[in-house]
């Protein structure tokens, strides 16, 4: 363990916020985890691959908090149990092109940990896998959410003040407020002054599509409720009046089942790189990360198939934003992909089907 890690622990919030890393097996998106060297890590989707020859699981994910390392701009601190902290990716947000924002991410990661290079299949390449053996622990969203809710509870204005804004957008949603979880920083104890509330909706796959399109047509027709931030317009993110005051609501999703997640565990097949035009027909899966779409009036490189075709947008820089009979087109990572039901000896291949597959935003774009 390390001196950083011991100074986190001082923290009279630490414990409240924590959950151990033993014996915890439900990796999911939109969720922290500390490291033994003291840097955080966010998880990128629901998708965390078992090593099948050590057994060991490794987490997919970006590093997102590091403690501070040198000047930086006041935008990009965050104090953390006691402790400053520095955002890496705020500042290549503020200051570079977007085009070049995952490689530069890339670039940082690598700085703080080598040991993180190597081979990586294309839907990842601007991801790291990280040893789950080397965490000390996690932030499991509802978990986080939880902590906050006790504090409110306790008389902590501050936490009250989240505590409302969750009831506010659960009763709007129609969601209990018990399906939501806490994911940002938040989830880490800063809960005094949040520029938004990153929330995680739990639901069954029908519930989940129900919200998503009624935050789609929320924002549609009231433009006061729009958020734009990074150069884009979120169509499932919206600012919400809590008592007075704006909140902006940055929701994920998760299931409540999550053996129901379509891509929960797979293997990947590529094929080669390909042009892809065609119509989104069904969006079920539309705000997951990763994000599973159907096409059909599909061409690959010019030539028109009859059978309909996946595609898979595995940056999370997208969720919500397709629906069904949006035209795309770009060009990707042609796979076969294989997913899989059951552990250890019960292990079975589920379905087979062909994906294009992207890790990266702009390489296949909404052309209506």
């Amino acid at each position: 363990m390390t001196e950083q890690v011991d100074k986190l622990r001082q923290d009279e919030l630490f414990a409240d916020f924590l959950a151990p890393i033993e014996g915890y097996t439900e990796f999911r998106d939109a969720t922290y985890f500390l490291r033994e060297d003291g840097n955080f890590v966010f998880s990128q989707g629901y998708y965390h691959p078992v090593d099948p020859k050590t057994g060991e699981r490794f987490l997919v994910s970006h590093i997102i908090f590091v403690p501070q390392r040198g000047e930086i701009p006041d935008y990009a601190k965050k104090r953390i149990f006691g402790q400053t902290y520095e955002n890496i990716t705020k500042v290549i947000m503020e200051t570079q092109p977007p085009e070049l924002f995952d490689k530069l991410q890339m670039e940082e990661y690598l700085k703080i940990d080598p040991t993180l290079a190597g081979p990586r299949p294309y839907w990842a390449k601007y991801l790291v896998f990280i040893p789950v053996s080397s965490f000390v622990g996690c932030f499991p969203t509802r978990h986080s959410l939880a902590a906050i809710f006790a504090l409110g509870d306790g008389g902590d204005e501050r936490a009250s003040r989240i505590k409302r804004a969750i009831e506010v957008s659960a009763d709007r949603l129609g969601i209990p407020p018990a399906h939501y979880g806490m994911s940002g920083s938040v989830s880490l104890g800063n809960y005094h002054d949040p520029h938004d509330l990153d929330v995680v909706i739990h639901g069954t796959i029908a519930e989940v599509r129900r919200v998503v399109n009624s935050l789609r047509e929320l924002t549609a027709r009231d433009e006061d409720r729009r958020v734009y931030e990074f150069g884009k317009f979120w169509p499932i993110r919206y600012w919400e009046k809590v008592d007075g005051r704006p909140v902006m609501f940055c929701p994920f999703f998760s299931l409540l089942d999550p053996d129901e997640f379509p891509l929960r565990d797979f293997t990947i097949e590529e094929l080669g790189m390909a042009k892809l035009e065609g119509r989104v027909c069904d969006h079920t899966f539309n705000a997951f990360n990763p994000t599973l779409l159907r096409l059909d009036r599909v061409k690959i490189d010019g030539k028109t198939r009859d059978e309909d075709i996946h595609l898979v947008l595995y940056h999370g820089e997208e969720r919500g934003d397709y629906l069904e009979g949006d035209l795309v087109e770009g060009r990707a990572m042609h796979t076969v992909i294989r997913t899989f039901r059951g552990k250890g000896p019960e292990r079975k291949q589920a379905d087979e089907f062909e994906a294009i597959v992207t890790g990266t935003m702009g390489e296949i774009k909404k052309v209506k």
